[in-house]
């Protein structure tokens, strides 16, 4: 049987975020779609948890918890805390292009009625808090587990994929819960949401590792792993544009040419113009170096006065590649 929508209710309606719509329709409950469509339909009462408790059939404590996570959506502000503008305004135009951004954890974490209110309403809940006391040998405190209960609720990312990311994060010795907490908002925006994209996610994240490991060494870097915008550049140059570690350290050599401090932005726009030239290995570096001198040379011009010393300068000089040059 089909459908279409029935233009005669059109007389009374009331506005509902898109926002929400757009970004958490798809980690939202029953309870808090429930408790969102009262609070927009009410919007200029208080909002009372009892009273939307009768009214729509969920408990004080699931109204409580459905108004921690609209909170986290911004479409709610705490009446005790300074207002924060909403990640998201109606009247911005959504970007389809641009990555999920979510807001961090610690902006509204659940009380520790709420959290053994869920955990009484979903034993796998409770199972995932034993489970990872096991897996890092040490028990988590409240803190600990509102990160935990916020990563499945907020960030939208199933159980079984916080446990291989909580086992990543050991196994790069990054167990606290400071790191576990980045790593869940960047997997959350990236929608790593299945055991598959949580598989492969890992993968990259060892190789660029790894990649890290033997760049820093032949760069002498001593920190041991890379920062979360320098494994994106890893990323970058090893999949996307198939460099290896010597093309990204004669990067790195040309980088130090022009400026005192490492900077990864100026060696992607190194790496970026050297594979828009096709160039990819040490031997192409050369010959384009080779190229460089002898369009620059005098000895083809003939009765033409110059200065040896800014010859020999600019032969020895590699250019400043800029990307699209």
């Amino acid at each position: 049987m089909s459908y279409i929508f029935n233009s005669a209710v059109l007389g009374s309606m009331f506005a509902v975020p898109t926002q929400v719509v757009d970004n958490y329709i798809k980690l939202a409950s029953a309870s808090q779609l429930k408790t969102l469509l009262w609070i927009c339909r009410h919007i200029s009462e208080p909002i009372d948890a009892a009273k939307i408790s009768q009214e729509i059939g969920y408990s004080v404590g699931d109204v409580e918890d459905a108004l921690t996570v609209i909170a986290g959506w911004g479409v709610l502000i705490g009446t005790d805390v300074a207002v924060a503008p909403a990640p998201i305004t109606a009247e911005e135009p959504k970007v389809t292009e641009q990555p999920k951004q979510l807001e961090e954890i610690a902006a509204s974490k659940p009380s520790s009625e709420q959290i053994m209110t869920r955990c009484k309403e979903d034993p796998e809940i409770l199972a995932m808090f034993s489970d990872i006391e096991k897996m890092l040998g040490k028990t988590l405190g409240y803190d600990s587990r509102s990160i935990l209960l916020m990563m499945h609720d907020h960030y939208g990312l199933p159980i079984e994929v916080i446990y291989m990311l909580v086992d990543y994060c050991k196994s790069v010795g990054k167990s606290g819960f400071s790191y576990i907490s980045k790593v869940g908002k960047t997997w959350g925006e990236k929608e790593i949401d299945t055991i598959e994209k949580a598989d492969e996610q890992i993968k990259i994240l060892n190789s660029c590792n790894k990649l890290w490991k033997e760049f820093a060494e032949m760069a002498g870097i001593q920190n041991p792993r890379p920062s979360s915008s320098q494994s994106a550049y890893l990323r970058t140059w090893s999949v996307e544009l198939k460099f290896n570690v010597e093309m990204i350290y004669l990067a790195y050599e040309e980088m130090l040419n022009h400026s005192s401090k490492i900077s990864f932005p100026y060696m992607n726009k190194i790496l970026m113009n050297w594979h828009s030239k096709g160039i990819k290995t040490p031997d192409d570096i050369e010959k384009e170096k080779e190229e460089y001198r002898r369009k620059k040379s005098p000895v083809t011009q003939t009765n033409v006065s110059f200065d040896i010393n800014e010859i020999n300068r600019r032969g020895d000089a590699l250019p400043v590649y800029k990307k699209g040059s």
